[in-house]
Order: structure tokens, then sequence, then C-alpha cells
């Protein structure tokens, strides 16, 4: 009792760490998705503001935020009009792409595609021959790749399409960002780690715990082959000794009776042990005496031992009696096809006479007449003469039984039958 509720206390255990972790993993890949769909967005509008034509009042073609507030601060202060409705849109199938598909790189590229048409296609193709167009598709190939990719995290590489205006000092140190360390890639490294090594510890646990059973079970199959070797034992012990016993002069018939239980205990035992393993060991007497008893006042007079091993033959007795279900010849019943015990669908009764003549009649069997009558052309025709005309709610009565000649295989009709229909 003890083992089994351990074995039940280490298997929740084990279920325990490990849904945690796979979880977190989970969070995290996500993270890292909506981390590089919002790069790709971002790398996005700081295309558009590439576009000098189209948006003449662009202060800064990069964007230093890591966020959608910072990323809107962005589009306001360059007076982007119209990028901020595409951020939305873009974010909002981003998110529907992640729920809805279950391959990232599948989401991401449909995320690129969109962003494309948006910005470069149709009636904005000319885009494509701005001096950025190039960097830019690059730049979401590399996020894309990047965040399908382990271990990695996906970030923008922002490379100016243009050539900047001369700018003062004040406005180069605005303008350069300053190098932070993201922590993000090492976090996620470590919990990919924690996940993978619980992963392993739980299939080190379940390895374990099938070892367990397997190693209880294995003892009780021992014991039990054991019991069954002890017991056969025993069983060949008392039949040599009762062999030894049958031999002697003064031992009677009764000794033959034990050894043939004893054989039959042993046969018993050998076909349980041959059945399911998981069975109960049967409880097979060892000894069986049989009681002699002796008529008073009579000599004792030693009989011979009936032989345990050819017992008399008894011959089968020839059947009598056939039945058949129709006249499948014609004219006549096909020896191959009678039946020795009547069923519901046979129809004839056959008697034998001797080896090579029969006599037939229709049978009394109700199931039987009701299949005759249901179709009294297929069944009655060929073997029986009509004193009536046959009647369905009617019964079959045989007023002359009908003649069979035996001839090789078949027994030839030689006088029909008359039967009547009340």
């Amino acid at each position: 009792m003890i083992c089994q509720t351990a074995r039940w206390l280490l298997l929740f255990s084990v279920l325990l760490l490990t849904k945690p972790a796979f979880a977190q993993l989970d969070a995290d890949y996500r993270k890292k998705l909506d981390q590089a769909a919002f790069q790709m967005i971002k790398a996005t509008a700081e295309f558009l503001a590439t576009d000098k034509q189209t948006f003449p009042e662009v202060q800064t073609a990069q964007c230093t935020c890591d966020e959608y507030a910072g990323l809107n601060e962005f589009i306001a202060k360059n007076k982007l009009v119209g990028a901020d409705k595409l951020v939305e849109d873009a974010r909002r199938r981003a998110a529907q792409n992640f729920a809805q598909i279950n391959q990232p790189r599948t989401a991401l590229d449909e995320i690129k595609t969109y962003l494309v048409q948006k910005v470069a296609s149709g009636d904005r193709a000319s885009r494509q021959q701005l001096p950025g167009y190039k960097a830019y598709e690059t730049t979401l190939t590399d996020l894309v790749n990047a965040a399908v990719t382990p271990g990695t995290t996906p970030t923008a590489t922002v490379q100016p399409a243009e050539t900047p205006e001369p700018t003062t000092p004040a406005d180069t140190a605005e303008k350069t960002p300053t190098p932070t360390t993201s922590t993000t890639q090492s976090n996620g490294i470590s919990m990919d780690s924690f996940a993978l090594i619980l992963s392993i510890l739980s299939l080190a646990g379940v390895a374990f715990l099938a070892y367990v059973v397997l190693k209880d079970r294995k003892p009780e199959q021992s014991a039990r082959d054991v019991q069954f070797d002890s017991q056969l034992a025993k069983l060949n012990d008392r039949i040599s000794k009762l062999e030894v016993r049958k031999n002697q002069t003064n031992e009677t018939f009764h000794l033959n009776s034990q050894l043939e239980a004893l054989e039959r205990a042993v046969r018993q035992l050998e076909q349980n042990r041959a059945e399911k393993s998981g069975a109960p060991v049967a409880k097979v007497p060892l000894e069986v005496i049989v009681p002699m008893q002796e008529a008073p006042g009579e000599a004792e007079v030693p009989t011979r031992p009936a032989n345990r091993f050819r017992p008399t033959p008894v011959l089968p007795t020839k059947p009598t009696a056939f039945y058949a279900r129709t006249a499948d010849l014609g004219d006549g019943f096909s020896a191959g096809g009678l039946l020795t015990t009547p069923e519901r669908d046979t129809v004839f009764d056959i008697n034998l006479q001797n080896e090579t003549q029969a006599t037939y009649q229709v049978s009394e069997n109700a199931d039987a007449q009701r299949l005759a009558l249901s179709d009294p052309y297929s069944y009655l025709n060929d073997a029986c003469e009509y004193l009536t005309q046959p009647n369905p709610n009617s019964r079959i009565r045989t007023e002359q039984l009908g003649r069979l000649t035996l001839q090789g295989d078949k027994w030839k009709i030689t006088e029909k039958a008359k039967i009547r229909f009340i």
C-alpha cells in the first residue's frame, strides 16, 4: 500500500513540475512572436518616414521606441498621416494570425506580405523605387528568420535611406541611440534550459515508475511459478509411490483409481498453468483415497487392474432417420445434403427401411410447415402430390408416405408423398 501511494505521489509531482514549465515556455515564445511583429510594424513606419514626397514634415527617420505607445508618438511627431491606423490594423492582424495559424513562420510571412502591400503596392508602388526599399524588405525577412530561430531575439536593423542633412552636434547626440544591454535573450535562453531540464526529469521519473511497477510484478510471477512447480513435484512423487504399490500382490484395484485421479490432477494443473498468468492457482488434491469394500465372509480375490491407456472403443450407432429442407435434385434428395438432426427449416423427415429403401413425410414441426406454406412451389411441388389446394393458414397432413430408393449418392423418389391441407 505504501509503495503504491509513493508511486502515485511521484507521478503527481512530475505532472505538477512539467505543466508550469511548458506553460512558461509557450508564454515566452508568444512574447517573442509579438516582439517580432512589433519590430516589423516599426520598420514599416520608419520606411514611410523616408518618403519625403508624401510626408514632407518628417523630422527623424528612426524610432528608438520599444512599444506601441512610443511608436504612435513617433508617427504623430513626424506627421505620418494614416500610419497610426496602419499600425493598429497590423497589430490586430498579427494577434489573429498567432491565435489561428499553428506555424509561426507562416503567420509572420503573412504579416510581412500585408505590410508590403499596404505601403508599396497599387498606387503606392512608386515607393519601391526609394533607396531604402530593398533595405526595408531585408529587415522584414531578417525579423521573420530571427523570430522562428531558437535562441535569438528579433531586432530591427535600421538603415537610413537618404543622406542626412547637416545637423548640429546636439542633434547628432539626440539621434544617436544609446546602446543598451538586452536581457530578453538571456531570459529566454534560461527559461528554455529550465523547461528542458524539467522535461528530462519528468521522463526520468516516468522511467523510474515503470521500473518499479515491473520490478514488483516479477517476484509475483516467480512465486506463482514456484507454487506450480511444487505442486507438480508432489503429484509426481505420489504417482511414483502408487506405481510401486500397484506391482505388489497384496494391492487391489483401488490403487489404479488413485493413479487415474492423480493423473487427472496433473493434467488440470498443467492446463491452469497454461492459462492466464494472473489467475489464482487452483488447489488440486494431492491424495485421492478410494475406500475398498469387501464382501463379508468372502476371501479376497486379486483382480486385474483395468487398462487405463486403452479404453474400450464405443462404435457409433448408424442413424436411421435423416432430415432435408427440399428435394434439391428435383426427383430426389442428395445423400450428402441430408442432416442427422432436425432444424427449424427441415421440411421433410426421412426414415430408413434398409440400406437402400426409405420413406419420407412432411415434418409436423410448426416452423417447418409455415416455411413450406410460404412457398409451396419451391418446397413441396417436387416431392408431394396435393390432395387439396394449398392454403397459407392451414396445416399439412401426410396422408400417404413417400418412398425413396438409394441410387449412388441420390435418394430417388419412386413414389411421391400424398398430403392434405387442413
